[in-house]
């Protein structure tokens, strides 16, 4: 039994220290702010949105909402945007459990 304890403590220190060093990519939220262009069928992120290339019906929306319209990002900008790259396991355990500020996290992608 105490063997077994023992293994079972290895294993989970092995795994919360590999937490540490595996690389994950984190996805926007669907919640998060954007501007979708009904003309183009397109959106695009707060951070692009004044080198975009857009026309004159816009709305203010969400990343959810402009998905679930099959609108298509606006550039490479709004997808970049979108992704946080190299992020740890760990670290991106705790953003999605809100303890740790994510990327989208500022005023900049808050909904107005």
């Amino acid at each position: 039994m105490k063997g077994t304890l023992t293994i079972g403590a290895i294993l989970l220190a092995a795994i919360i220290i590999s937490g540490f060093f595996i690389p994950i990519q984190l996805s926007a939220p669907p919640d998060v702010r954007t501007i979708v262009d009904h003309t183009n069928q397109e959106y695009v992120s707060p951070p692009c949105f004044n080198e975009a290339e857009l026309s004159n019906y816009l709305q203010e929306s969400d990343l959810g909402e402009a998905q679930q319209l099959d609108y298509e990002a606006e550039s490479k900008c709004t997808t970049n945007s979108l992704v946080e790259e190299d992020v740890t396991l760990n670290i991106a355990l705790l953003k999605m459990l809100g303890l740790v500020g994510s990327k989208w996290s500022s005023s900049l992608w808050e909904k107005q």
